[in-house]
């Protein structure tokens, strides 16, 4: 059972040690729980917890508010496939939706069917290239 619960400080260890495994595509390599803290910074952070383990993390900036940007969403490799982002996913929906948008990479085929999935849309019309490579907006629909 995947239980969907608030970050707490405790947090910290866990969720550095799922971005660096699981983030290393988006944000190359992560050097310690200061640059997790750093890519959080002032965004509300939502963890999976397994068995009493963080197994995943979701991160949303809420500085536009309405308009809420998710971040982060990340599961620890060894817990993928177990429907736990499609927890975190939903989790933030009912806590930010309905105006929720994300930015993922064209290279990231997986996360990209992820969000299709999920009933997320891709808008071509904004797009772009960053340090990582060509992105592309995805929008939250109901």
């Amino acid at each position: 059972m995947c239980l969907i619960r608030p970050y707490a400080s405790g947090d910290t260890q866990s969720c550095t040690a799922i971005l660096t495994l699981a983030g290393r595509d988006a944000f190359g390599p992560v050097a310690g729980s200061a640059v997790f803290t750093a890519a959080t910074q002032g965004e509300a952070i939502l963890v999976a917890e397994s068995d009493g383990s963080v197994t995943g993390f979701a991160a949303v900036y809420t500085g536009d508010a309405p308009e809420y940007f998710l971040h982060h969403l990340y599961v620890h490799p060894a817990h993928s496939g177990q429907g736990i982002g499609a927890h975190l996913l939903a989790a933030v929906v009912a806590r930010f939706g309905p105006h929720l948008s994300l930015k993922t990479q064209l290279a990231n085929t997986g996360g990209r069917r992820f969000y299709a999935r999920a009933g997320w849309v891709e808008d071509a019309a904004d797009s772009g290239v960053d340090a990582m490579g060509a992105w592309v907006r995805v929008r939250y629909r109901r």
